[in-house]
């Protein structure tokens, strides 16, 4: 059995190590407002895409007149609205906890935790508002504007990962 180099990392942890002093975390939050206001949105977009096709039903039902090429414009129109919004309202995140172990990921509707080892990239495109954090898993919205000091982020999360994920 081949025993570890002296400098490799399963070496540098002695079996009986505790860490001592206080675990650094740092957060990275979107305010508390937008937050909020992302979940009236969603519940506005719920009612107009239930409430719309259900006119058109209960119009049916009742036998009054309905114009076909203004109800398949509306039912487009909706199922535009719901391409554009929903991905970012699931995908989206909320904020971020980094500490030494990983990250951990408020979403919307759940939090997650990524271990640094199983994130594949992290882009940040100039012409999106949104920078892409890919996981083996799936991915993650990171509005720039929104979460403040994105720049600490990206500078504490950029050593982390290997440079062909940058």
């Amino acid at each position: 059995m081949a025993t570890p180099e002296p400098n490799s990392e399963s070496s540098t942890v002695s079996s009986g190590a505790k860490r001592t002093g206080p675990k650094v975390e740092h957060v990275f939050r979107r305010r508390l407002f937008k937050h909020l206001l992302r979940y009236f949105y969603l519940l506005m977009l719920i009612g107009l895409t239930v409430s719309m096709p259900m006119s058109f039903i209960e119009r049916a039902q009742l036998h009054h007149h309905i114009d076909f090429g203004s109800e398949l414009f509306m039912v487009v129109f909706i199922l535009g609205i719901n391409l554009l919004i929903l991905p970012s309202a699931f995908f989206e995140v909320n904020g971020i906890i980094f500490s030494e172990e990983g990250l951990k990921i408020e979403t919307m509707f759940f939090p997650v935790r990524v271990p640094f080892d199983q994130i594949v990239t992290f882009v940040v495109p100039n012409y999106l508002i949104w920078a892409v954090l890919r996981t083996k898993r799936g991915f993650y919205l990171i509005n720039r504007k929104d979460i403040a000091n994105f720049d600490e982020l990206y500078g504490l999360l950029a050593p982390k990962l290997p440079s062909e994920s940058l």
